[in-house]
């Protein structure tokens, strides 16, 4: 049975592994396809929506955009993407300005009160694209604020901690609209991180109006469980929604990379008759005016 897995990130966002090294390793996890998902940009080594390699396995374009829907932040990932699509890097463009504005803030907050000595060049260096909370760790490793990534999440600037700073995210339409724009297709990331029980439904309704295709259905929560994330539901829930609310179904592994403590690519195996649908879908997009 072939299999994929559609959730992973590259050295492009906050991933330690180039596109290369991701291939090797859907080749030895004997994968058929991969999607890459980087936060809120598109790797400059995509080059078309979907190519076989040489090694056999399938390279989907891809993205997870930060976006709200009732103000609550949740993550669209995009698939079959046009890499050269400049209506898509607009987009890109104007999230990356808030992450700067966000992580700014985030920087003069911790030299006020910690002395951090630290400014947004140095968290900068650690980034070959979007600037996030991971750089700013490895900053604060750098200067001896913390001795390791952990620490800096656990005490400082982790979603509860004192020096977290929310970034200014766009309407989930807007996003939903541009993917499809594109001639890609749209799915809700991780349901069971950002939603309840009792607002999914509800919530879910809001984005298939918006027009959403797709729910990540298998996904490694029992791993995020481990490292500590809160997990609202899981696996069967996801799926439950899936089916109530006529969605396609995407499922990956949201793997971070070989030197991350989110090394778990092939952990998801997502049949191959779901890439399909979602590709069949794409094209259609591809064949349409919005």
């Amino acid at each position: 049975m072939k299999k994929a897995d559609l959730h992973m990130h590259t050295t492009a966002s906050d991933g330690t592994d180039f596109i290369a090294e991701r291939l090797e390793q859907a080749d030895e996890k004997n994968l058929d396809g991969i999607a890459i998902t980087d936060h809120d940009t598109m790797s400059d080594d995509l080059e078309q929506r979907s190519t076989v390699t040489e090694n056999g396995v399938e390279l989907i374009a891809g993205a997870e955009v930060k976006c709200e829907v009732d103000d609550i932040g949740i993550e669209i990932l995009g698939y079959f993407l046009d890499p050269n699509d400049e209506e898509m890097h607009r987009m890109f463009s104007r999230l990356e300005d808030f992450r700067q504005a966000r992580m700014e803030e985030m920087v003069y907050r911790l030299n006020g009160d910690l002395n951090a000595e630290i400014d947004y060049s140095d968290v900068k260096q650690f980034a070959d694209g979007p600037v996030a909370r991971p750089h700013l760790a490895n900053a604060l490793v750098e200067k001896g604020v913390v001795d390791n990534p952990n620490q800096a999440f656990n005490w400082y600037i982790g979603d509860d901690c004192p020096y977290y700073v929310e970034t200014e995210k766009l309407d989930a339409k807007e996003v939903i609209s541009k993917i499809h724009a594109n001639g890609g297709v749209t799915s809700l990331a991780h349901p069971g991180r950002d939603l309840t029980e009792e607002n999914a439904d509800e919530i879910i309704d809001e984005l298939v109006d918006k027009g959403l295709d797709a729910i990540e259905v298998p996904y490694t929560y029992k791993h995020k469980i481990d490292q500590g994330y809160d997990i609202n539901f899981g696996v069967e829930h996801a799926r439950e929604l899936a089916e109530d609310h006529d969605l396609l179904v995407t499922g990956g592994s949201d793997c971070h990379g070989s030197n991350s403590d989110k090394y778990n690519i092939g952990r998801i195996a997502l049949r191959y008759d779901h890439v399909e649908e979602l590709r069949d879908l794409a094209e259609q997009y591809q064949g349409t005016d919005y």
